[in-house]
């Protein structure tokens, strides 16, 4: 589609356009809901099917591990513990990692802790994380853990080895800057990039 027809849809001044269901395939939402913001009654009665660590993984399916209190047990010495033990498992498509060139070894789930990275990722989010990804790449969210403290973050590369460290809740978390020798006295780890989350709405 052209850029004036794009811009159009995403300033609100056109609501309809023929790329619509490719638009809402693409972006896993229901044609109408993007339309209308209503939901469709085909969307309401999806079958969910139950299951449990004895069903079956799909042929597009793969489990990884989901670290629900990792954040209590960050810190030097306490991560490689912490990975070795878990037993929980999430399920996820294969196709869900193909597509950002994920290896299933690292790819895990975790819980997100505090409200830094509001209204991005909100406080008990699920957050998937590539584990194979350390390296930063300006303007990515990162898991990590900063003086034994989990934290979500944007980080950005500075001269000489330093580290950017950016909350989308800037007014309540500034960011903050660490050179190179800081990021090792304060004993600041990347546990990988993350690559999705799920937000779940508090009644």
């Amino acid at each position: 589609m052209t850029q004036s027809n794009y811009s159009q849809l995403e300033t609100g001044s056109a609501l309809k356009s023929v790329f619509l269901p490719a638009i809402a395939n693409y972006l896993g939402v229901d044609a109408l809901w993007l339309e209308s913001g209503e939901e469709s009654r085909a969307a309401q009665f999806i079958q969910v099917d139950a299951w449990d660590s004895n069903t079956p993984l799909d042929d597009d399916e793969v489990e990884i591990p989901f670290y629900k209190d990792f954040h209590l047990a960050c810190g030097s010495g306490a991560i490689g513990e912490a990975m070795d033990s878990e037993t929980r498992r999430l399920r996820m498509s294969k196709v869900s990692l193909k597509i950002n060139g994920i290896e299933t070894k690292n790819a895990c789930a975790m819980t997100a802790s505090g409200d830094s990275m509001t209204p991005i990722i909100n406080d008990k989010d699920t957050i998937y994380v590539d584990r194979g990804r350390k390296k930063v790449k300006d303007g990515k969210i990162f898991a990590l853990c900063h003086g034994g403290l989990f934290k979500v973050k944007y980080l950005y590369n500075l001269p000489n080895g330093g580290l950017r460290i950016v909350s989308a809740n800037a007014g309540e978390f500034p960011e903050e800057r660490l050179t190179a020798q800081e990021i090792i006295d304060q004993d600041f780890i990347i546990e990988g990039w993350v690559f999705s989350w799920q937000t779940m709405v508090s009644w």
